[in-house]
């Protein structure tokens, strides 16, 4: 989880540091970008258009209940696998690294910016992959692991 948390804080950090605000680097021309936004919101920036008191109250309430969360299913539960386990320390070093921009800043730092003729797909952060990520290794968990009786 720690180790999730740190490597999204870390390239918020460096994005920050090397690319000005509202600026992009081509990484791979025609596909992918570096870019340096600003999110209040969510994903999409879905709520960025509350008051600040309002959208801070509650991203930061939903990214702490997470956070709390996942951390007492991983420390208290009884299902030690790794797979799920893996899938808990995605989503909760996610939720951490963009409850930390949110308390912090008032929003979080979005820098993977892809894009294909036409498409472009907003712009994200490894906190989101790695939230994105646990989901999905959660959700493969429910649907295929036995348990041994």
């Amino acid at each position: 989880m720690l180790l999730f948390f740190m490597l999204d804080y870390c390239t918020k950090y460096e994005i920050t540091r090397l690319i000005p605000y509202e600026s992009s680097k081509s990484v791979v021309t025609g596909f992918f970008n570096l870019v340096n936004i600003h999110n209040s919101g969510i994903a999409f920036g879905i709520f960025a258009h509350l008051s600040q008191v309002y959208r801070v109250i509650f991203l930061c309430g939903i990214s702490f209940a997470v956070f709390v969360a996942v951390v007492i299913l991983i420390v208290k539960g009884k299902n030690r696998n790794t797979f799920f386990v893996l899938g808990l320390s995605l989503l909760a070093g996610g939720a951490l690294g963009n409850l930390v921009g949110r308390v912090a800043k008032g929003y979080v730092v979005d820098f993977l910016d892809f894009y294909f003729r036409n498409y472009h797909y907003p712009a994200f952060n490894l906190a989101d992959s790695f939230i994105t990520i646990g989901i999905v290794i959660l959700l493969l968990h429910s649907l295929f692991y036995k348990k041994s009786a």
